[in-house]
């Protein structure tokens, strides 16, 4: 018990460093900004295509009104187109992230400028891993609709597996510029050499977003229950819950990323990045059986 609680004040440790690195590059937080605005743009343009086209919305209409529309191609060919722009624009601006955390972690300061800049560098590569990430995504969801009970908890551990193995697999494309085969490689070799809590620093950022939910939540049924009495206040809270939320969403979603590039000097580099207490950090690392 005493060994848990010791990991999670760790990870809470490892989530703080994090935190000092934001601090001193706030402009980071633009990326996943940025890539929620492009989703949406993305996806915008495509309802008003749909909507200003007759012919497209009646493809639409009757593809989705079938009886079994999970069982007709077309539709998987869209979920498919789907989520590969959803991945290109996510692992896109992702890297532009990791970019710059890993500038400042070599003791530079970076610029919004200089992740974008990387990761049209690197668009080839992205656009590779981004179609890999798919298909895997796409063949999974596949299978676990066809599935029931154990099967889709197969399915589901299957993507974990993925998930964990393809860790390091942004940073290594960012900083090697490789193909998808050995990025994943690399990053198994430097999950497997470091297994034990290295992923651990996550704990500490889902407990910080847990602080944020346990804020959020509160508000939106206060909001709720208050409504009926005074719209405007019960909207303003549920509104600040709303904001308080994403703020939340953001903050962790950016310490994550810096998490990971310092995760990746580490695993792949052997050095302890700038604004990280080397006892902690080589701490985390705790080399795992082969």
């Amino acid at each position: 018990m005493f060994k848990f609680f010791e990991k999670i004040e760790r990870a809470i440790t490892l989530a703080g460093a994090c935190w000092k690195v934001l601090k001193l590059d706030k402009e980071m937080l633009l990326f996943p900004i940025m890539s929620t605005l492009a989703l949406f743009a993305v996806i915008g343009s495509g309802a008003w295509a749909v909507y200003e086209m007759p012919e497209l919305m009646a493809f639409f209409q009757a593809l989705f009104d079938q009886a079994q529309p999970d069982q007709d191609p077309r539709v998987w060919a869209l979920i498919f187109v789907f989520m590969f722009i959803n991945y290109f624009i996510m692992i896109f601006f992702n890297a532009g992230l990791l970019t710059c955390a890993l500038i400042r972690f070599a003791g530079g300061d970076p610029t919004v400028m200089d992740g974008l800049r990387s990761s049209v560098r690197r668009l080839p590569q992205i656009l590779v891993w981004a179609l890999v990430t798919a298909i895997v995504g796409w063949i999974l969801q596949i299978v676990e609709s066809r599935l029931k009970g154990l099967g889709k908890f197969f399915i589901s551990l299957l993507g974990a597996g993925w998930a964990v193995a393809t860790y390091f697999a942004v940073p290594i494309l960012v900083v090697d510029g490789v193909g998808p085969v050995t990025a994943i490689k690399r990053s198994v070799q430097a999950i497997r050499k470091t297994w034990g809590e290295a992923l651990m620093g996550h704990v500490g950022l889902g407990v910080l977003n847990f602080i944020f939910m346990l804020v959020a939540v509160p508000l939106v049924f206060a909001g709720m229950t208050m409504y009926a009495q005074s719209p405007v206040l019960g909207s303003s809270l549920i509104t600040v819950a709303i904001v308080i939320a994403l703020a939340g969403a953001l903050v962790v979603t950016t310490l994550s990323a810096i998490l990971r590039a310092a995760l990746y000097i580490y695993a792949i580099e052997g050095e302890v990045p700038a604004n990280f207490d080397s006892r902690l950090i080589r701490s985390a690392f705790q080399p795992g059986k082969q």
